[in-house]
């Protein structure tokens, strides 16, 4: 809906095919180039029809959930693993044999500088986010030059999932 949506419409614009997996496909962008197909990144197993060849993969589902540490319990730090950390490692081994076969393709995952920058009540998010880091860094390792694996990492941004963190000028203003 916020990054994901912007990197659909980016790429599309950009003359790229692309196959959006996400949770709600009817709500995509209507460009031929872009076609939709249902994601749950807490499924065990994804059943995504890739084609034989795929350029690039781009995993951005993410969770903001700000609490104190004596807060969170295990399940919140489960929840923010699954879909930040696991979805993404599940969806890359479904899709391997697909970027694999292309010779030049590139994996791109979404983290949060809350992970370098250390932010109070981000201890799940960044634990989660951290994971994908490592992740992301062993992966350009063992893969290159075949496959790029890059992490990018970028502060709150103004979208509908940050919405009630940036909702007034001075939550914007605190943020920034």
């Amino acid at each position: 809906s916020g990054i994901g949506r912007a990197t659909v419409e980016l790429l599309a614009e950009s003359g790229c095919k692309l196959l959006c997996a996400c949770r709600r496909p009817d709500s995509l962008p209507k460009l031929a180039e872009v076609e939709g197909a249902p994601f749950d990144a807490t499924e065990p197993s994804p059943s995504l029809e890739l084609p034989p060849a795929l350029d690039g993969l781009v995993y951005c589902p993410g969770s903001i959930r700000l609490k104190p540490f004596h807060l969170l319990s295990d399940e919140h730090f489960l929840e923010d693993l699954q879909v930040n950390f696991l979805g993404a490692v599940r969806l890359l081994r479904h899709a391997l044999p697909s970027l694999r076969s292309s010779g030049k393709a590139s994996v791109v995952f979404f983290s949060t500088v809350a992970v370098r920058q250390g932010f109070p009540f981000h201890a799940g998010i960044a634990a989660a986010k951290g994971a994908l880091e490592g992740f992301a860094r062993s992966l350009a390792a063992e893969f290159a030059p075949t496959i790029r694996v890059n992490c990018v990492a970028p502060s709150l941004t103004d979208t509908p999932l940050a919405g009630s963190f940036l909702g007034n000028d001075a939550k914007r203003q605190a943020c920034a």
